[in-house]
């Protein structure tokens, strides 16, 4: 079979299986607050076959132009956005029947979309490269030599973590920007949500969440080689975290980012000098117990010893 004959069926497998698990991955693994935590079960659940569909749409029209690779390259970040812009639009249209549109400049300058474009190149082009070429050098230059290829449920769970941070982008920018009309909290969310209060302590922790991974939880993971994948399990939405060359985006870090990095830095320098000072400490004590305070008890007992003698050789004489 060609490879353009093995793409198709590789896409149609892979998307099946997801399509799958979305029915039964309702369930809460993870501890972390996901925005889509918040949606009912059905709601929840049209988001990520809708999310899914439009992944597969793209990706499926990408394998089969020329040139798809260098087209990702140099196009990639405006065909996510694209993405993220129309599963939104097209979530919103699913659940009111009619249009309803965000502007797609305050979407894009949102910080949580800003988080997943500067993190495009393992999010989003990282899935297709892998698709085209199990051996991509994008891929072996993040993960070798861990994992020497991408097998199918690695493809998988990438296009996993793909569609659930789509699917939170999405309910991240609906809960902010149309938070104030009641009739959306009466649609899309859960009736805990329903209350005023708990809805904006809801979105307080998420902007907050967005907040604390953009400038402390992503650094910490890029300079500890790390990355943390969301996946779908027929159990519910779980994380893994796996090993991932990031020294690029390390490169390309913000300063208040970098000041993260800083703090590990020099956390990591002064746990180190603490634990040779603090086994220095302990080796100095016990030499001190041992030798030391040892010899002077040892003293103190033989003038004992020698004053008793002494005065039993009196009491005898």
């Amino acid at each position: 079979m060609s490879k353009s004959q093995q793409l198709p069926k590789l896409l149609s497998n892979i998307f099946t299986r997801i399509s799958y698990k979305i029915s039964f991955s309702n369930k809460k693994i993870n501890s972390e607050l996901l925005p889509i935590d918040a949606l009912k079960t059905d709601v929840k659940n049209e988001l990520l076959f809708i999310t899914t569909s439009n992944v597969e749409k793209v990706f499926s029209e990408l394998s089969t132009r020329k040139f798809s690779y260098a087209i990702m390259q140099k196009y990639g970040d405006r065909i996510f956005l694209q993405l993220i812009m129309k599963t939104l639009t097209d979530f919103l249209n699913q659940q009111y029947g009619t249009k309803v549109k965000l502007n797609s400049l305050n979407v894009k300058n949102s910080l949580y979309v800003k988080t997943l474009l500067s993190d495009s190149e393992i999010i989003f082009k990282l899935p297709f490269y892998t698709i085209l070429d199990s051996k991509a050098p994008d891929f072996l230059l993040k993960f070798y030599p861990v994992y020497t290829y991408a097998s199918e449920n690695f493809i998988e769970a990438l296009l996993d973590n793909l569609i659930i941070a789509i699917g939170n982008c999405v309910i991240y920018n609906i809960a902010l920007k149309l938070s104030s009309l009641s009739a959306f909290r009466q649609t899309l969310y859960r009736t805990k949500f329903l209350s005023i209060r708990n809805f904006e302590q809801y979105k307080n922790n998420l902007i907050w969440q967005a907040q604390v991974s953009a400038y402390i939880t992503v650094p910490i993971s890029c300079y500890s080689s790390q990355y943390t994948l969301l996946v779908l399990r027929t159990t519910g939405i779980c994380s893994k975290t796996v090993y991932a060359n990031r020294s690029r985006y390390l490169n390309s870090l913000t300063n208040t980012s970098l000041v993260t990095v800083t703090a590990i830095e020099f956390k990591d320098f002064i746990v180190g000098r603490l634990e040779e000072l603090i086994y220095f400490l302990s080796v100095t004590l016990r030499f001190t117990l041992t030798n030391v305070i040892g010899q002077f008890i040892g003293l103190i007992w033989r003038g004992v010893i020698d004053g008793l003698k002494n005065k039993n050789n009196d009491y005898l004489s």
